[in-house]
């Protein structure tokens, strides 16, 4: 018992003997944490508050005084309170990069029509959620969603924006391009922002289908650019039917000057360049999938559209030849948006923000002389993101102030306050 007793006290010394040291490593790292916690409470103190008074404004409204802009303000409460942006993902690069990968969390099924154009080809109309929406009455109205480049139904912001007209008892359907989410390109011919002809096609479809409704849209980014083309060319007589058979449009992330917008994609290094190679390489990929269809251009040199690097290379190489433009600039004046702002007849809400890294001018004269037009800044957003919340995965504050925004037009359009178009 002795020899145990005396063992168990030589064990028990040993640590006494690191005590000291212990003790000086606790005095030297307590006051070290205490520091470290209050930096790290400080700095995030200062970030909340630069992000509530700073980061978080309320939208810049433009417009030419009149019936829209008087709607807008008194039932469009979204635009006149404060945008806050998801408080961890506040930089435009973050939320554009964030907003790709909503697509992972909404799950979207479809009803393909594929509709054939007048000189062969196929675009599709995507019928959202197809089972659900045979119950609902003819006169229901319907969104058209133009997505973006190298997009088609199954982009996340589509799905996004489908499943909350969806969820307001609406019916959404997507255009899909030609070429575009599993179509085959059955004419050389691709899409471009110049070319209107199918969304016309598509609309027309729509009120065969379904007369007694009414027809909304939603564009984004390139399907922004035709949109917008397309209203003014119903607004200028272009085509040969009254009206546009667009009740009213939003369109998100419009770059509205593509010179501007390619000048600033071009400068070597910087993010803009970067979304610029890899875009021309998703172009690429669409035009090595439709190689078969597109080598019976002759005009087309498969070769050097190999050898393509940024999206103004494949601009001059393929859409150009295609469409008869001399080079990609006068494409890019074609397809602009500045120009035919003032001739839209159709009630029509411009969402941008500030920092879109795609954002070529702001057209700010052009809808302050149109009163058919409102143009809504953020100074936050991104490109086709405008996200919120700290779980940004799910409805974005875009999809919220389009549906508003079209409901407001839909209510006041029953109400006989303006004309749709």
């Amino acid at each position: 018992m002795i020899e145990d007793s005396n063992a168990h006290a030589c064990v028990t010394q040993i640590p006494s003997r690191k005590q000291p040291a212990i003790r000086a490593m606790a005095y030297f790292f307590s006051p070290l944490q205490k520091i470290l916690s209050a930096a790290l409470a400080g700095g995030a103190g200062i970030y909340i508050w630069y992000y509530l008074y700073y980061v978080c404004q309320q939208p810049a409204l433009y417009f030419k005084e009149g019936k829209l802009s008087e709607l807008v303000l008194n039932h469009c409460t979204l635009l006149r309170k404060k945008y806050r942006p998801t408080i961890w993902a506040v930089n435009p690069h973050i939320q554009t990069v964030l907003s790709a990968l909503r697509t992972l969390t909404c799950r979207a099924m479809y009803d393909r029509q594929p509709i054939s154009t007048t000189d062969g080809g196929t675009v599709a109309l995507d019928w959202f959620q197809p089972r659900g929406y045979a119950k609902l009455p003819a006169d229901t109205p319907v969104v058209l969603v133009l997505h973006g480049l190298t997009g088609g139904s199954r982009e996340g912001y589509c799905k996004w924006m489908c499943t909350s007209i969806a969820q307001k008892g609406w019916r959404p359907v997507v255009l899909n391009y030609r070429g575009c989410a599993g179509l085959q390109l059955t004419s050389p011919a691709v899409y471009c922002a110049s070319f209107t002809d199918d969304v016309h096609l598509a609309v027309q479809e729509i009120q065969t289908q379904f007369p007694e409704a009414r027809v909304f849209a939603a564009g984004y980014s390139l399907g922004s650019l035709i949109l917008c083309k397309y209203l003014a060319e119903c607004g200028n007589g272009t085509w040969k039917a009254a009206g546009s058979g667009i009740s009213s449009a939003v369109m998100v992330s419009n770059p509205f000057c593509m010179h501007t917008s390619k000048v600033r994609a071009s400068k070597p290094w910087s993010i803009e360049w970067l979304y610029n190679i890899g875009l021309a390489h998703r172009i690429k990929r669409y035009i090595v999938e439709h190689n078969l269809a597109l080598s019976k251009h002759a005009e087309l040199d498969m070769a050097s559209i190999a050898q393509s690097t940024t999206i103004e290379h494949l601009d001059e190489r393929v859409v150009c030849k295609l469409y008869g433009f001399e080079a990609a600039e006068d494409y890019y004046a074609a397809a602009s948006s500045m120009q035919y702002i003032p001739q839209i007849q159709t009630p029509c809400l411009f969402l941008i923000a500030q920092d879109d890294p795609f954002l070529g001018k702001l057209p700010i004269e052009e809808c302050m002389s149109n009163e058919n037009t409102v143009l809504a800044v953020t100074l936050h957003g991104g490109h086709v993101a405008f996200l919120k919340g700290l779980w940004p995965f799910g409805t974005a504050w875009m999809d919220q102030v389009a549906i508003q925004f079209l409901t407001m037009c839909s209510d006041m359009t029953s109400q006989n306050q303006f004309d749709a178009t």
